[in-house]
């Protein structure tokens, strides 16, 4: 299913560090026209509101966070590109370039009444990083700094608390990996409630479509959808899958969607 086209808008970039976390600007950007016939959720804002290079630069958190983890160079920032229909976080060729916890707010329209809030945090890539096995080894501990510091926030703050989702991406051409069974394995063993994306999946044919699912859900024990940042297919039910854990999210805090929808930004 198609579901539209990236805005060419491009946003204006602020420098980041790379040692220590920031607060950026706003990046509100006019969404494209939803496809006839089609029902999306309205992307109202989506801003950069930190970054860091260290475990001691990682904000306090404030309500829903969705992490993205996968393996370097398999389309996070792509992904969330797209999610987001602009953009905002910074893609590479290269493998092994991003090395922060970029963490992107997003404002989501559902309905006219019902907006909620939503943290995508682009975390780094694991099995590779340019400059070696030591910068490797530092972003694997900056991406299990990250989940250590969401379950103490989950401890001390009732909203945070239940299993946190996190969104495990594989590449669609190599379902079979080791590393990301291994990462998977990892994740559900630390309480984390894993979501599988394959990503890429605009080079693989339709008819191979379920039969990868099938694959990378036998190697992951979980839910599967398969989506494409470049062509948009399979990004409506991603966001569905998303938009549900927050509803469970919200139902087993006691939360409200109308107390979400009027959350107070950084």
């Amino acid at each position: 299913m198609r579901i539209c086209r990236l805005s060419r808008h491009r946003p204006r970039r602020t420098t980041r560090s790379r040692t220590e976390s920031e607060t950026c600007t706003t990046n509100s950007v006019i969404e494209p026209p939803a496809p006839p016939g089609q029902s999306l959720v309205k992307i109202l804002e989506a801003d950069l509101i930190s970054s860091a290079g260290s475990a001691a630069g990682l904000k306090s958190f404030i309500g829903f966070q969705i992490a993205l983890i996968g393996r370097s160079n398999v389309g996070k920032s792509s992904l969330i590109n797209a999610l987001i229909r602009r953009k905002l976080a910074r893609t590479s060729r290269a493998p092994g370039k991003t090395g922060l916890v970029n963490v992107y707010r997003v404002r989501v329209a559902i309905t006219k009444s019902h907006v909620e809030t939503v943290d995508l945090v682009d975390l780094p890539g694991y099995g590779y990083a340019r400059g070696g096995v030591r910068r490797a080894e530092a972003f694997a501990e900056l991406a299990e700094a990250y989940f250590t510091a969401l379950a103490t926030a989950g401890r001390a703050d009732k909203s945070l608390q239940g299993d946190p989702p996190v969104l495990h991406l594989v590449d669609s051409r190599h379902p079979e990996l080791d590393a990301d069974r291994i990462a998977h394995t990892w994740l559900a063993n630390h309480g984390l409630r894993v979501l599988t994306v394959g990503t890429k999946a605009d080079v693989l044919p339709r008819a191979k479509w379920k039969r990868v699912a099938r694959m990378i859900g036998d190697r992951t024990d979980g839910q599967v959808v398969l989506v494409s940042a470049k062509n948009g297919d399979g990004l409506q039910d991603l966001w569905k899958m998303i938009l549900k854990v927050l509803d469970q999210r919200l139902r087993d805090s006691g939360q409200t969607a109308r107390a979400r929808s009027t959350h107070p930004g950084p």
